[in-house]
């Protein structure tokens, strides 16, 4: 065989093929290409070669190579599947349309890795973000993993920082916050002249969890402020202003003046009466006088619809920051509490630091202040700008201590205020979130100790005493029923074993006035039984007057019995009007043992 170097075919017009037993290499004019195949000359053979370069486009659907490097643009029409362990992408961006991207394809059976994405820092601990398998939850920490790891991969939480974070309960290993409420794991709550604990208490008196409990009195000479007032039978949530009694509510207790107003309104409904700071009490007659709500100082009104609004004047300070690293702010205030000059000074680059005895040091910018423990108190300096000051295990001439737990003495007193055998005295103010129970509520002034508050249920009429409170809902429902005409009176009883009579309602008392039913109505909305009852009786005067309806007028089965009077009978004034159960004869009392009626009596009055 000779070693030709170079060489040329001319002049042939045909294909050209080289070689012929094992493998042939040919040019293949009507194809425009060079093509290698076996010894038939048809089937296509691969090529092995330490390089290929191709200056056009390479077409193939088989690229067997230990590596493939491509210097132009790539384009692949079909999918892209990568079988090796490893897929470096050195891109300066990578931007990818898809929406979801699918990580850990091909898991089956109980998952075992952990999965997410990994960012390399260089000489400090990578970053991963993804799913921690063995604690079941997202994770976002440091470690030295890397995008090769697999299995449970070793994360230290990292810090993390969002606009808002949400969550059905959010904790920091010890502390847990469920809705709005914090439901575990909180020992302390240190703050400045605190006394702290899970339960502070005298022995009688105990607080927890914002709470005081088994008081027996609390006195206070500011003021006392609750989330919620209760006498164990009534919860009050707040003092209104409500001259109109609008809410109606059992929950609510209405000013002095509220009730005044209110009373006034239902009964003349004719004038205003108010009263400021200064100028003592006036009145604006409502049908024919305008209430005119002027600024003060500073102070400017504008009114709109049925809108007034009160402006604060502008002063001669321009809006903007006072003081800065180097510099204080300096602000005037008028007495209106007006901001009327603010400028800046500048900060000394040194202070003076001085202590309970020895003489004063001046401490210089780039000084080093050393803070020393004394009695008690040993200092450590540890983490960067940190000083920690820690309280020694034991302590002597203390005079003041916070505990974990309770903390129990004959007296507990901050100097002003004392709590002792289960009362506090000296109080200034007290601030409660929750509800403050009472056995009695007393002021300062009149003397008056209040038992309890009064609902509508409860009623004025049986409360006419000066130890109780009653609701705006109260004060509706006996102004409602003690004025005006087509009145009733309305009661519901329900079969207790014992009682064979119940009161409907007192008739008012009302000088000049004498009171007639016009109609009586017994609801039985729980058939009545036991007791051999077989019927109900209705008298005036405690059941000591007029017959208002005979037992043969109404039923002990389920129904409305409605019976109308012809006004011919006067009510006893300031009596009740009293339900009878009887037997059948109509006159022997009978004690019913279940059910339940409800009674009703319209009256009018002359």
């Amino acid at each position: 065989m000779a070693d030709v170097k170079n060489f040329g075919l001319k002049g042939i017009s045909n294909d050209v093929q080289l070689g012929k037993g094992g493998g042939r290499f040919k040019w293949v004019s009507a194809n425009d290409r060079y093509e290698f195949t076996g010894s038939d000359g048809s089937t296509l053979k691969a090529i092995r070669a330490a390089n290929v370069d191709v200056q056009g486009s390479l077409l193939s659907n088989d690229i067997t190579a230990s590596t493939v490097t491509v210097n132009g643009d790539t384009v692949i029409t079909g999918g892209l599947t990568v079988n090796g362990t490893t897929t470096t992408v050195s891109s300066t961006n990578t931007t990818i349309a898809d929406s979801i991207l699918e990580l850990a394809t091909g898991t089956s059976g109980a998952p075992s890795n952990d999965v997410g994405i990994v960012i390399e820092r260089g000489a400090s601990d990578n970053v991963f973000i993804g799913w921690d398998e063995s604690e079941d939850k997202v994770k976002i920490g440091t470690g030295s993993f890397t995008g090769s790891s697999t299995g449970a991969l070793t994360i230290a939480v990292a810090d993390f920082e969002a606009k808002e974070v949400k969550g059905t309960s959010l904790t920091d290993g010890t502390v847990t916050i469920s809705s709005g409420s914090i439901t575990s794991g909180l020992v302390n709550v240190t703050g400045s002249g605190t006394v702290q604990g899970g339960t502070l208490t005298d022995g009688a008196l105990s607080i927890n969890s914002g709470s005081i409990t088994n008081a027996v009195n609390i006195t206070a000479s500011g003021t006392v402020q609750f989330g919620s007032l209760s006498d164990s039978s009534i919860t009050i949530t707040a003092f209104v202003d409500e001259d109109d009694m609008s809410s109606n509510s059992a929950t609510l207790i209405p000013t002095q003046q509220s009730v005044k107003a209110y009373v006034d309104n239902q009964l003349t409904g004719s004038d205003l009466d108010f009263q400021g700071d200064s100028g003592g009490a006036l009145a604006i007659d409502l049908d024919s006088e305008t209430l005119t709500l002027a600024g003060g100082t500073g102070i400017s009104s504008v009114g709109s619809g049925n809108t007034m609004t009160f402006n604060l004047d502008n002063t001669a300070v321009s809006a903007g920051t006072y003081g800065n690293a180097t510099a204080i702010p300096n602000i005037t205030i008028d007495a209106q509490g007006r901001i009327t000059s603010a400028s800046t000074s500048a900060l000394s680059t040194s202070f003076t630091l001085t202590g309970d005895s020895g003489s004063n040091q001046t401490v210089s910018g780039g000084d080093t202040m050393d803070i020393a423990g004394g009695t008690n108190i040993t200092t450590v300096v540890g983490a960067t700008d940190t000083l920690t000051v820690n309280m020694d295990t034991t302590l002597s001439g203390m005079t003041a201590g916070t505990f974990s737990g309770s903390l129990q003495g004959g007296t507990l007193t901050d100097g002003a205020a004392s709590l002792s055998s289960g009362s506090l005295t000296g109080a200034v103010n007290i601030t409660a979130s929750g509800i403050v129970s009472f056995g009695t509520l007393t002021d300062s002034g009149e003397s008056i100790a209040i038992t309890k508050f009064v609902d509508a249920s409860d009623g004025l009429s049986n409360n006419d005493n000066d130890t109780t409170i009653p609701t705006s809902a109260a004060i509706k429902d006996y102004v409602d029923n003690n004025a005006g005409d087509g009145q009733l009176l309305r009661a519901s009883f329900t079969a207790n074993s014992s009682d064979n009579t119940f009161n409907i309602g007192t008739v008012p008392n009302v000088s000049g006035r004498s009171y007639y039913a016009s109609r009586v109505i017994l609801d039985v909305t729980t058939a009545l039984s036991g007791g051999s009852v077989d019927g109900m009786v209705v008298k005036d005067n405690a059941g000591s007057g007029n017959t208002l309806v005979a037992a043969t007028a109404n039923d002990i089965a389920i129904g409305t019995y409605v019976i109308d009077l012809p006004y011919s009978a006067t009510l006893t004034k300031n009596a009740a009007i009293r339900v009878e159960f009887v037997q059948s004869n109509g006159s022997t009392a009978a004690t019913p043992t279940g059910g339940v009626v409800v009674g009703v009596v319209e009256y009018k009055f002359a």
